[in-house]
C-alpha cells in the first residue's frame, strides 16, 4: 500500500466543452498589463443556457449570478434591491437600478426575467431546487418569480450557479460581469479585457487564461514566470513550490470527493456489496496520498453548519463478512468471485481534477487487498460519460454548497429521477425530507434535515463519502494580496490584481 500512498500521477488537465460565440470584447494586452492564469479547464462555449457553462463563464469572470457568495460567505446581488416572499411558491422582488450589461444597457427587470426564463426552459439542472420557476415583471425595475415547488429560501437558489444575467443579440451573449471575452480558443485559452460598465474597470488589468495538459507543465510555467497563477497544484507540487519560495495559498475547497456508484446495474447495484466496499476504504489513506484536507463526514465541507455527522468506518474484516453474505468465495488465486465469475469494479475519474487520480489509485488497491479486480479510466468529459452507466464507481469532485444551502446539490443528485441523479438512486424517505426542507422557514431546522438526509445516504451508500478537501493555489508576487474563496468558483472576481 505504501508505494501507492507515494505515488503521484500527472493527469491530462483538459476543458471538455464545445464552441460557441464570443461576447464582444475591446483592447489589446500585454504581459505587462495582463494577469496570466494557468489552470486545468478553459470553457468551450458561451451559451449561458448549456449545462455546466455559465458557471465556467462566472469562474472566468465574464457572467454573474442574480445572487453571489461573497469572500465572507455572505450571500450579496448586484441586481436585486429586496425579495419578499407572498406564499411557499411566490415571491416579489425589488430590483437596484445601476446595474449595465457589457455594452452600455441596463439590466432592467423584462431583460433579468427574460435571461432567466431561457435558462428554466433550456437547462434542465436549474430546475433541481424548486421545480421550473416563472418569472413576471410587473414594472420596469419590479418582478414576479412562481415557483413549482416551495422554496423558503429565494435568494439562495437565485445564487445557483445555473442562474447567470445575460441577454442574447443575435448568435451572441452578453454579460454583466468585470470582465469581457476579448478571444476564445476553445478548451484552450481565453482573453478577457475590464468590463467598462463595471465598477473600478480603471483598476483591472486584463486576464488571460491558459489549460495546461500536466501538473508538470503548469508547475514549470509558473516557475518561469510564464503565469502568474497556477489553479491548483498538486500537493506535491505545492510542497516544492514553497521550498523554493514561493507563495502557494491553501485553502478548504468548499468542494467534496465522493464516488458516485452504479446501482442501475453491475455489482453496485447490490446493497450488501455497497456497505461491503464501504467499510473496506480506508479513507486515511486518500488524505495521505493528498498531503492534506479530512476524511468526509457526509457531502458538505466541515464548517457548513449542515455538514454531516457520519462516523466513517473502516472495517476490512466486517467487509470480507458481508461480501461472502452477498455469495462471493475467494478463488485459488485470492480474488473474489461468484458463480464462476470475477468480482470486478469498473473506477472511472476525470482529467481536470489531479487529486481524484491519486485517490482511484490508492482505491484501486484497496479493492484488491480486499479481493475485488478493478478497471480504471480516466475521461476527459465526465459530464457526458456519467450518464452513459459504463462505471461501477466514478470518483467525483463537486462543490455542495455554493450558495451556503444544501438544497440545490441534495436535489440535483438525489432526488428521484433528477438530473444529476445518474447513479439511479431512489429513495422515498430521501425526497420526503427534501420537500420538508422546500417548506421549512426555520434555517436551523432545515439543516437538521439536510443531516438526516446525509445520514440515509450513508446507509443506503448511493454516493460514497471520501475526502474534504483542501486545494493549493500558486500566485506570483504581481498579485500576492489574491485571496481564492469558493473553490473555483470565481476565480477571476472582481478584486483580482487590486
Amino acid at each position: 500500500m505504501k508505494r501507492f500512498l507515494l505515488l503521484v500521477v500527472s493527469i491530462l488537465l483538459i476543458g471538455a466543452l464545445t464552441a460557441c460565440g464570443l461576447q464582444s470584447g475591446s483592447t489589446g494586452s500585454t504581459s505587462k498589463d495582463t494577469i496570466r492564469i494557468g489552470q486545468t479547464w478553459v470553457i468551450g462555449g458561451t451559451d449561458p443556457t448549456d449545462s455546466s457553462v455559465p458557471w465556467g463563464l462566472t469562474s472566468h469572470g465574464v457572467s454573474e449570478g442574480v445572487y453571489m457568495l461573497d469572500e465572507h460567505g455572505k450571500l450579496v446581488s448586484r441586481f436585486i434591491k429586496s425579495i419578499q416572499q407572498v406564499d411557499d411558491t411566490t415571491w416579489n422582488v425589488v430590483m437596484k437600478e445601476d446595474a449595465k450589461f457589457s455594452d452600455g444597457s441596463k439590466v432592467d427587470a423584462k431583460a433579468l426575467c427574460t435571461a432567466m426564463n431561457m435558462i428554466q426552459e433550456k437547462n434542465k439542472l436549474s430546475n433541481a431546487t424548486a421545480g421550473v420557476m416563472k418569472f413576471d415583471p410587473t414594472g420596469e425595475f419590479t418582478f414576479t418569480i412562481k415557483s413549482e415547488r416551495p422554496t423558503m429560501a429565494m435568494d439562495s437558489v437565485l445564487a445557483e450557479w445555473s442562474n447567470v444575467v445575460f441577454k442574447q443579440d443575435g448568435d451572441k451573449f452578453i454579460f454583466t460581469g468585470p470582465y469581457v471575452i476579448k478571444s476564445l480558443d476553445a478548451e484552450n485559452k481565453i482573453v478577457l479585457a475590464p468590463n467598462k460598465y463595471y465598477p473600478d474597470a480603471d483598476k483591472r488589468k486584463n486576464v488571460e487564461i491558459r489549460t495546461f495538459k500536466d501538473a508538470s507543465a503548469l508547475k514549470l510555467a509558473f516557475e518561469s514566470g510564464d503565469i502568474d497563477m497556477a489553479f491548483t497544484v498538486t500537493p506535491d507540487v505545492a510542497d516544492m513550490l514553497t521550498s523554493e519560495g514561493k507563495t502557494v495559498k491553501t485553502i478548504p475547497a468548499g468542494y467534496q470527493y465522493f464516488g458516485m456508484c452504479n446501482l442501475k446495474e453491475g455489482p453496485m447495484a447490490d446493497p450488501t456489496v455497497r456497505k461491503a466496499i464501504n467499510l473496506g476504504l480506508n479513507r486515511e489513506d486518500y488524505i495521505n496520498v493528498l498531503k492534506g484536507g479530512r476524511v468526509a463526514t457526509g457531502l458538505f465541507a466541515s464548517y457548513y453548519d449542515f455538514a454531516g455527522k457520519e462516523k466513517v468506518v473502516f472495517n476490512k474484516e466486517e467487509a470480507a463478512k458481508l461480501l461472502e453474505q452477498a455469495g462471493y468465495h475467494k478463488n485459488a488465486s485470492g480474488m473474489l468471485e461468484k458463480d464462476g465469475q470475477p468480482l470486478t469494479v469498473r473506477l472511472v475519474t476525470y482529467t481536470s481534477r489531479p487529486d481524484l487520480g491519486l485517490i482511484v489509485q490508492v482505491m484501486a488497491s484497496q479493492l484488491k487487498e480486499l479481493g475485488i479486480e478493478t478497471t480504471s479510466s480516466i475521461v476527459d468529459n465526465i459530464d457526458q460519460f456519467k450518464k452513459s452507466g459504463q462505471f461501477d464507481i466514478m470518483v467525483y469532485a463537486q462543490h455542495t454548497a455554493p450558495t451556503g444551502e444544501p438544497s440545490f446539490f441534495l436535489n440535483q443528485f438525489f432526488r428521484t429521477n433528477e438530473s444529476n441523479n445518474t447513479m439511479g438512486y431512489s429513495n422515498p424517505a430521501v425526497d420526503q425530507l427534501l420537500d420538508q426542507m422546500g417548506t421549512e422557514k426555520d434555517r436551523a431546522v432545515r439543516n437538521k434535515l439536510a443531516q438526516d438526509v446525509q445520514h440515509i445516504l450513508y446507509e443506503d451508500a448511493p454516493a460514497l463519502f471520501l475526502v474534504d478537501p483542501d486545494w493549493h493555489i500558486a500566485v506570483s508576487d504581481s498579485i500576492k494580496g489574491y485571496e481564492p474563496y469558493g473553490g473555483d468558483y470565481y476565480i477571476v472576481n472582481a478584486k483580482l490584481g487590486f
